[in-house]
């Protein structure tokens, strides 16, 4: 049963996208200075894949790769599940409930026009959070406590080269 709202009613428009061959680093610049969690990889103004502060962290960071020299294209999830403007809200729901994810770029004649998320979901009715969580479940990434990481401290948002794992999120020195 739809529920009478559009995924265009709801999304947001304003995306944050890179090219396949952009560096890593620019990624992580518009994550950090856009306060986002994922960027959507474009090509012809269509969503090809996406990348997520989690993908930068594991597939990165954590690897001791330099973000200068890591392409989009090299770490970027795809394909990427897209969702047409006109769609119900109630669909969108239960795609991303269904997939796992936490957002879906939002098209209209395959042309990137807007991305739907989870918390756009959960403004419309609280109740829709629980329909996402029924299947998806939290995959958190937990690093060994003593083992040194190169990337951007979760407290802070600075970069640093001595990444520590404290209650579960990777700290400079200054925040543990």
């Amino acid at each position: 049963m739809a529920i009478g709202i559009t995924v265009k009613e709801d999304m947001t428009e304003s995306v944050s996208t890179v090219k396949p061959k952009d560096t890593t680093e620019r990624v992580l610049k518009k994550i950090v200075d856009l306060d986002i969690g994922a960027v959507i990889v474009v090509k012809d103004q269509k969503p090809i894949g996406i990348i997520t502060s989690t993908d930068l962290l594991k597939k990165v960071f954590y690897r001791g790769k330099n973000p200068e020299e890591v392409k989009v294209e090299d770490i970027m999830t795809h394909p990427i599940r897209t969702i047409d403007a006109n769609t119900d809200i109630k669909e969108a729901t239960e795609i991303m409930r269904d997939l796992g994810i936490k957002r879906l770029p939002v098209t209209e004649n395959e042309k990137l026009v807007g991305i739907i998320s989870e918390t756009d979901l959960i403004a419309i009715d609280p109740a829709v959070h629980e329909i996402i969580a029924e299947k998806a479940e939290t995959k958190r990434f937990t690093p060994p406590e003593q083992e040194s990481f190169t990337g951007i401290c979760e407290d802070c948002g600075s970069y640093s080269e001595n990444l520590r794992a404290k209650e579960g999120r990777l700290v400079c020195p200054e925040c543990r």
